[in-house]
């Protein structure tokens, strides 16, 4: 596979979490029946029309930062990292490490497997060709 494969790579699969994204902005009642079917929705003892109302607003938050992510990820990509910049590899990376750690971690210390387990397919489709790409970026900053 070339670098060039390696970056439209990147960008589909940003382009899908920007729009999962604003799926979430634009969809919360249906993203919130998403959640439950993955495993990590409210318990069914709580889960009202009210609960259910208000969970819009953090799935429509979460869906904006997201997305606002996803589209900063999408423009670094297609420059910087296009270009070969060490600065753009490093910090998407970071980044990427950073979320999963954290989202990853909290998941399961708070007792959400599922969700960590959705976290995988993002992780590795994201973490695949940057890790081929490491290999194409310069040397200088």
């Amino acid at each position: 596979m070339t670098r060039h494969t390696f970056i439209k790579w990147l960008e589909v699969v940003l382009f899908l979490v920007l729009i999962y994204s604003l799926f979430l902005v634009f969809a919360g009642t249906t993203a919130g029946s998403l959640f439950s079917w993955f495993g990590f929705g409210p318990e069914e003892s709580i889960n009202t029309a009210a609960v259910s109302d208000y969970l819009r607003l953090p799935y429509m938050v979460l869906g904006a930062v997201m997305a606002s992510w996803a589209f900063l990820m999408i423009q670094i990509v297609r420059g910087p990292l296009k270009e070969g910049s060490v600065w753009a590899w490093t910090f998407l990376t970071q980044s990427l490490s950073l979320w999963f750690i954290l989202d990853t971690g909290f998941s399961l210390v708070l007792g959400y497997p599922m969700h960590a387990l959705f976290n995988i397919p993002f992780a590795v489709s994201l973490g695949i060709p940057l890790l081929r790409l490491k290999a194409h970026v310069r040397l200088s900053t």
